[in-house]
């Protein structure tokens, strides 16, 4: 059941701080997502880095495949 009697223009001063608390919240959000996209891009798996490869693993390319 709602409020029979409400003056929607008495409340909203109210409802400021939580709007802008609330608009705070996903700017930062917003913000905190570009830095990471940013630096996963930057800091990505780069193919030539030797230490990126594990022991071990060869990454040398040999043809040691048999045609028929």
């Amino acid at each position: 059941m709602s409020a029979p009697d409400t003056n929607t223009e008495k409340t909203k001063p109210a409802h400021k701080t939580p709007i802008a608390g609330m608009i705070a919240v996903v700017v930062f959000a917003l913000a905190l997502l570009i830095g990471l996209v940013t630096w996963l891009s930057y800091a990505g798996n780069d193919p030539e880095d030797e230490a990126s490869v594990e022991d071990g693993i060869s990454t040398e390319v040999t043809d040691d495949a048999t045609t028929e």
